[in-house]
Parts: C-alpha cells; sequence; structure tokens
C-alpha cells in the first residue's frame, strides 16, 4: 500500500476567466494603495523616504504576489460520519436507501503566505524598532493585541465550506481606537499600534483559537491567513492604518 504524500505547497486561484481579470485589477488598486499606507509606518520608526518606500513596495507587491501560496504545515486524518445512498432493485425498481458510514477525510493545515507569514514580518519589523525607541512601546501594543485577539474571537464564526467569517471592520476599528487610547500622549504610535495589533489579534482571535472548530468540519483545506488576492489579516491590517489617521486626525 503506497502512500502518497501531500504537497507542500499549494497555489490556489479563486476566480477563472473574466472575473479573474475584475479580481486582479482591483487587487492590482490595492496594492497601490496600500503602499502609501505602509510607506506611513515604516516612516513612523525613523526610517528615511528611500527605505520607507522600498520597504512598503516590497511587502505591498509579497502579498500580492504570494497571496495565492500556502504552506502545508500538516495533514490530520480524521473518521467523519459522511451520508451516502445504496441502491436496491426490487423486481426491477431501484429502491434508494440512504445510510450513514465513516470515512477517512485529510484535512491539510496550510499558511497563506500573502495573507498571514508577510503581515506578521511586517509587524515583527515595527515591534522590533518600536522596542528600540521605548520598551513601554511594545508593553502597551500587547495589551492591544489582547483585546483584539478577545473580541475578534468572539466575534467570528466557523462556517462549515466557508471558514471563519468576521466582520472585516472589527478588529480594525477595535485595535485603532484602543491605540488611541493607549498612545493618547504619543500619537505618532496610534498607526503602529493599529496595524501591529489588528493583523496579530486577527491571526490569533480569529483563526487560531477556532482552529478546532474548523478542523471538526472536515474541510479539504484549512488555510491560516485566507486564500485570496489580500485576504483576511492583510486587510485588517490596512484597514487598521486608514482608521488610525482618520483618528488622530480627528482629535489633532
Amino acid at each position: 500500500m503506497s502512500y502518497e504524500k501531500p504537497p507542500r505547497i499549494l497555489i490556489i486561484y479563486h476566480v477563472r476567466g473574466i472575473l479573474a481579470v475584475i479580481y486582479f485589477f482591483f487587487a492590482f488598486l490595492m496594492l497601490i494603495v496600500t503602499i502609501g499606507y505602509f510607506a506611513f509606518l515604516f516612516k513612523s520608526i525613523g526610517l528615511n523616504d528611500v527605505y520607507s518606500f522600498l520597504l512598503a513596495f516590497s511587502f505591498s507587491f509579497l502579498s500580492f504576489a504570494f497571496s495565492p501560496v500556502n504552506i502545508v504545515l500538516k495533514e490530520i486524518n480524521r473518521e467523519a460520519l459522511m451520508p451516502s445512498v445504496d441502491v436496491i432493485y426490487v423486481f426491477g425498481i431501484p429502491l434508494y436507501v440512504p445510510r450513514l458510514s465513516y470515512e477517512i477525510r485529510k484535512t491539510l493545515v496550510a499558511i497563506n503566505v500573502g495573507g498571514a507569514i508577510v503581515p506578521v514580518i511586517i509587524s515583527s519589523i515595527l515591534l522590533f524598532f518600536t522596542a528600540e525607541l521605548s520598551y513601554y512601546i511594545p508593553l502597551l501594543i500587547v495589551v492591544n493585541t489582547i483585546i483584539v485577539v478577545i473580541v475578534s474571537h468572539h466575534f467570528s464564526k466557523v462556517m462549515p465550506g466557508v471558514g471563519v467569517v468576521m466582520n472585516p471592520l472589527i478588529a480594525p476599528v477595535t485595535s485603532s481606537f484602543v491605540s488611541l487610547i493607549l498612545f493618547f500622549n504619543t500619537p505618532l504610535f496610534v498607526p503602529i499600534s493599529a496595524y501591529i495589533s489588528s493583523v496579530l489579534g486577527t491571526l490569533i482571535g480569529a483563526d487560531l483559537l477556532n482552529m478546532r472548530k474548523i478542523i471538526k468540519a472536515s474541510p479539504q483545506i484549512v488555510s491560516i491567513g485566507g486564500m485570496g488576492t489580500f485576504d483576511g489579516i492583510f486587510l485588517s491590517g490596512v484597514f487598521s492604518i486608514m482608521i488610525g489617521e482618520f483618528l488622530l486626525a480627528l482629535v489633532r
């Protein structure tokens, strides 16, 4: 009996044909928008204009280019009760008899490169530079992240065949308002805190803490961070920067 190992890298596109053209057109517009916001973040931690733009362009492009790429972390085999139909012929007449039987279902647990890995790398860079500026800034960001984790976990739901669903504005709005409160006297760090806590809070609260429920639904693939262009966690981070800047403009 041969055992075929699952592929370690999955490339998944959800749209085809003309829909793919439209989808990637809007994704390209999103790419242009995110470059400006990421450049603002990197300038906030003391990088010059050139390095800020290069990092912003690189990370935005990587998120765009690698959004269909998923790295398989684990394969889970579990028994699942599956419905089936038996056909019995009585005097030539087919009778359909429904029944339930246990089958082995395989679930591949993967992490999305553009939707999870890249935002986490950006958050790590921002945390590193803020820690160099002051020790208390990362502590306040951790507090903000914990709050977003709790809120994200409460409002996220697992839908069979779909995955984790949550209003895309819940995490950004929460992280931005909490950041404004925590960093009211140092408003420069509001967008930074909002981005980091929104990304990590969504990743932990919505995805990781719901992992058991997701796997219990026996999907074929579970992708942390989504499997589409500019998905969940990435968008949550970008929205948090926008909202954070908007709130700053109101209080100044």
